[in-house]
């Protein structure tokens, strides 16, 4: 995806740009993604005063696997995105704060595509859930407690203690 910062600047209009992009080679070594269909980017790039603001949003379908009970699950991302881009340096002293980041290009063609797959990487959970109250596993059998939650084991006694329990059991009976 690539833009043309000066000839934006220039006309002081605005273009449209929407294009699905491969992105699966991102997610190479992440275990909770399993698959990544293409993400379909649509933004709008406006130019005003020399800079130009890309805003718009970057729409993912990804399949993940849940971090506590480790079952698969599909989720549609729809993540915000914005950035801003000039050709003049004189725009950076008007004291621009983090959120409003701009970037200043050399070049008059700027490839939208990095900002893109960071803007992917910053939208993605952090800790996949398949849903926010996923109970997890049973740490003994290994059974999805949200399937069923009565797998959970009856607790042992260490036998060291068993004598004990006995006792304690002996004086509830009273």
């Amino acid at each position: 995806m690539k833009m043309n910062i000066r000839d934006l600047v220039s006309k002081s209009g605005q273009v449209r740009f929407t294009e699905d992009l491969d992105i699966g080679g991102l997610f190479q070594g992440q275990g909770d993604v399993l698959r990544v269909d293409p993400l379909h980017v649509d933004v709008v790039a406006k130019a005003d005063s020399g800079i130009v603001d890309v805003s718009g949003t970057l729409t993912l379908p990804v399949e993940f696997a849940c971090s506590r009970c480790l079952s698969h699950y599909g989720q549609r991302l729809t993540i915000p995105f914005r950035e801003r881009f000039t050709r003049d340096k004189e725009h950076l002293e008007e004291g621009d704060d983090e959120e409003n980041e701009l970037f200043v290009m050399e070049e008059d063609v700027v490839d939208l595509t990095p900002f893109v797959e960071e803007g992917v990487h910053l939208g993605l959970p952090y800790i996949p859930l398949c849903m926010p109250e996923c109970k997890g596993l049973n740490p003994e059998t290994g059974a999805n407690l949200n399937i069923d939650p009565a797998a959970v084991p009856e607790p042992r006694i260490d036998p060291r203690l068993a004598v004990l329990q006995q006792l304690f059991d002996n004086g509830n009976e009273k």
